[in-house]
């Protein structure tokens, strides 16, 4: 909201040209994200408490029933509706890689939301059934991956293969998996990482620390994938900006080093995983022992599919086994 309603004026106001830069926004989405989630927590959990609490399993330990039975779960709302109203602030809402990001999350939160009701309010512990909660995931992601495939992001169909290379004069390197192909990978890393995050979850919160280390590393990858970040090694001889066809600079560009596909616009899609950075650690301050809340499905759900939506956009989707790879052990084991 405020880069298109501020940065239109910055030729008046020298000010607003910071709104154009994409660092400061994911700067300043963190904070908001964090800040919120601060300040509304407290009451959350009161309100949350008053639905009741999620039916904990009566053959564990002891102990941990005893702790763990009047601590309210869906704390996920909280950092979910956090990110989503900095995003909202600090985000560009003409970008489709933003767009499609918060339809997962939102999405995919909506599905845990309902769990986690039923699961509080008549102590179902079951809540939604598996194939009806995977269903309707697979759609969501379904649609929104064609979509940018096919819409004005123009999405590459075309798999990344790790420490393969990304020379540009070689697409051979990189299999073109086609539309068809691209939505059923995407589709599967998108939801196979929720409820792989939403496993490792459990009850306890567990999922927070890793979503934030993930989250941080994806926002590094958009970054570095959608923007020339780099030096520039030999001016042109008129001293022409990098990119003048006339009399073009010469740069290292960091992407290349790094063999990082470029996906142009998809550095806006930072300023979603830094607001889940900043949520996360104002989650992490009540859920530290003794937790005060639990983010339950809601949160798991929606986070780990923020998580994998965005390895899809930022073409890391094999490499996403290694960054989300403690999900993927618990999943499996």
């Amino acid at each position: 909201m405020f880069y298109a309603l501020l940065y239109p004026l910055a030729e008046h106001v020298g000010f607003f040209n910071l709104f154009r830069y994409t660092s400061f926004r994911i700067i300043a989405a963190a904070l908001t994200a964090l800040v919120l989630a601060l300040w509304v927590f407290p009451w959350a959990i009161e309100k949350l408490r008053g639905l009741g609490t999620q039916p904990i399993r009566e053959d564990g330990v002891q102990e941990h029933i005893e702790t763990k039975a009047k601590t309210p779960t869906a704390g996920g709302t909280v950092i979910i509706s956090s990110v989503l109203l900095a995003v909202l602030l600090w985000g560009d809402l003409t970008n489709h890689f933003v767009l499609a990001t918060l339809v997962v999350m939102v999405g995919f939160g909506l599905v845990g939301w309902y769990d986690d009701y039923r699961k509080m309010k008549y102590n179902d512990p079951k809540g939604l059934s598996g194939k009806l909660r995977l269903a309707i995931e697979f759609t969501i992601t379904f649609v929104v991956i064609a979509w940018l495939v096919q819409g004005e992001a123009q999405l590459s169909t075309r798999l990344d293969l790790p420490f393969w290379g990304t020379d540009p004069t070689r697409p051979d390197l990189r299999p073109d998996m086609g539309l068809l192909g691209m939505v059923l990978i995407g589709g599967f890393i998108t939801v196979g990482t929720a409820n792989a995050c939403n496993l490792t979850d459990g009850l306890d919160g567990l999922a927070i620390g890793p979503v934030i280390v993930s989250a941080a590393v994806l926002l590094m990858l958009a970054y570095i994938a959608g923007t020339p970040l780099g030096l520039v090694t030999e001016w042109g001889a008129s001293g022409a900006p990098m990119g003048d066809p006339g009399d073009p600079a010469k740069a290292w560009v960091l992407a290349d080093y790094l063999k990082i596909i470029r996906v142009p616009g998809v550095e806006e899609a930072g300023v979603v995983a830094a607001a889940v950075v900043g949520a996360g650690f104002s989650f992490l301050w009540f859920n530290a022992h003794p937790a005060e809340i639990f983010m339950g499905d809601t949160g798991s759900l929606g986070l780990g599919g923020v998580l994998g939506i965005l390895a899809v956009m930022t073409k890391k989707e094999l490499f996403s086994a290694v960054l989300h790879g403690l999900f993927l052990f618990n999943a499996l084991s």
